[in-house]
């Protein structure tokens, strides 16, 4: 049950003492996907399409209910600044009450899906610790009442009074990058799952034609999958992908019909991944995604699957990505880090990417290297480590070899030193603890947060504890 939260007993804005609704507008941007539903059922339905008066009574009544029952949602749904959180009331036949405290918010970002655009509508995204996706979102307010609406949630989670602030103007920071769509769409063609869906789409449209296999033609479908959707996520998803810097961290901004808005804050970054495919190695293009305190998907996986995390840079050059790196963490300079590679006997397990495994540290972060089809540099601060462990195989007991796994909370980066001997083992897990200590003593975190570290490792593995529980710092 919702604990309810005593309201304000100084002089606050309307909002603060009453409660506000959200834009009159919301009922219609919201319910008109019930009527785009409702037009593709009607339109793989014969018996609709031949009788079109039907067919539109049925779509009007379907909008009409879409946005009667968005108006009844609307109408019960406001929202409150309190002292120290804000409030969201919602639901008409089941009552909800979020209570999101300022000091739980970690990041606020402006979202602009493509009809609420039109509208010059927008959604606010808050992340929150410990929170889901959609316990933080609130929409729609106008552009300006979303953006000022933020500056205030800010102001409030580092503990200052709103009108100590001054309103943001409505501006676009300028530039540091600004992504090209041609080397999206390049990079996206060049990718392992599109090359391998255009392969077998190629082979399957010649074993039909010219050799004659009666295979079908559903089973190109997952294939044209395969092409379609990594095109439509990245060069639609992140198109003119915008890298600006503003006083609350660095911020992205991307969309061609949705325009998203993510802010990087100072000091959240737990973890940074660059990943580099073979094919752009050779171009020398790389992409960078983060591990942000509380913030929650949006980075997809080689796998495919969705991680915590943000895109700190979908394609760039060598130049681009070590000038991004230097203002996230200042002074990083991954090329005078020495790496130590993995000793010749790891060969018998990884025969080719032996090679590719390295790792090294200086005095703000440990990095680590390995794979060769897939390059994948992990960069975890020292202060941000979690905890330090060792596990080891069969076959790496009878080859002396061990990994030793350093912990950040989850996200895209996994940083590991694979397959090191067990001397070098011993002395990493013992040397990262030692930073990880000594790193969390001289540096301060902002705001306390709870994470949720990396799945343990399986049993047989020792582990040596870099971040207790309730240190903040840690996280």
């Amino acid at each position: 049950m919702t604990e309810p939260v005593a309201p304000s007993q100084t002089s606050q804005p309307r909002a603060e003492q009453t409660g506000e609704r959200l834009h009159p507008l919301t009922p219609f941007v919201k319910g008109w996907g019930y009527f785009v539903v409702a037009a593709f059922a009607m339109a793989n339905n014969e018996s609709l399409r031949t009788n079109l008066t039907i067919a539109g009574i049925v779509l009007g009544a379907v909008l009409v209910g879409g946005i009667l029952l968005g108006a009844l949602s609307w109408w019960f749904t406001k929202w409150q600044l309190t002292d120290d959180a804000i409030r969201v009331d919602s639901g008409f036949l089941f009552r909800r009450t979020r209570i999101i405290r300022f000091d739980r918010i970690q990041t606020i970002d402006v979202a602009q899906p493509l009809v609420a655009r039109l509208f010059n509508m927008a959604e606010l995204r808050m992340d929150v610790a410990g929170g889901s996706r959609s316990d933080g979102r609130l929409s729609y307010f106008t552009y300006d009442d979303a953006a000022n609406l933020r500056t205030t949630l800010l102001v409030r989670a580092k503990g200052e009074q709103a009108t100590e602030r001054p309103e943001e103007p409505r501006y676009e920071p300028p530039p540091l990058l600004v992504v090209p769509t041609g080397r999206l769409l390049g990079a996206t063609l060049l990718s392992s799952t599109v090359l391998g869906s255009l392969a077998g789409l190629i082979w399957l449209i010649v074993a039909t034609t010219v050799l004659e296999f009666h295979i079908g033609l559903f089973a190109g479908l997952p294939l044209l999958l395969g092409v379609v959707q990594p095109i439509w996520k990245q060069v639609v998803g992140n198109h003119k992908f915008t890298l600006a810097e503003t006083h609350d961290g660095l911020r992205t901004k991307r969309g061609l019909f949705d325009i998203q808005r993510q802010t990087v804050p100072p000091g959240r970054v737990q973890g940074l991944l660059i990943t580099e495919p073979l094919i752009w190695r050779l171009i020398g293009w790389s992409r960078v995604d983060l591990d942000i305190a509380g913030v929650v998907g949006g980075v997809q996986g080689d796998d495919g699957d969705e991680r915590d995390g943000a895109q700190l840079l979908p394609v760039g050059q060598r130049d681009e990505v070590a000038g991004v790196l230097a203002r996230v963490l200042p002074g990083l300079d991954l090329s005078r880090i020495e790496l130590h590679r993995a000793p010749e006997r790891a060969k018998w397990l990884r025969p080719i990417g032996w090679r590719y495994l390295a790792y090294g540290a200086d005095e703000q972060v440990l990095v680590t290297t390995r794979g060769w089809i897939s390059r994948r540099t992990s960069i975890v601060l020292h202060h941000k480590t979690q905890s330090v462990r060792v596990q080891q195989g069969p076959l790496q007991r009878r080859l002396g070899l061990a990994n030793v796994h350093v912990d950040t909370p989850q996200g895209p980066t996994d940083a590991v030193a694979l397959h090191r001997d067990l001397g070098d083992a011993a002395e990493l897990l013992e040397a990262q603890t030692a930073r990880a200590r000594e790193a969390r003593r001289t540096a301060s975190s902002p705001v306390p947060v709870q994470t949720q570290p990396n799945p343990p490792s399986p049993d047989g593995s020792s582990s040596s504890d870099a971040s207790p529980a309730d240190d903040s710092s840690a996280t």
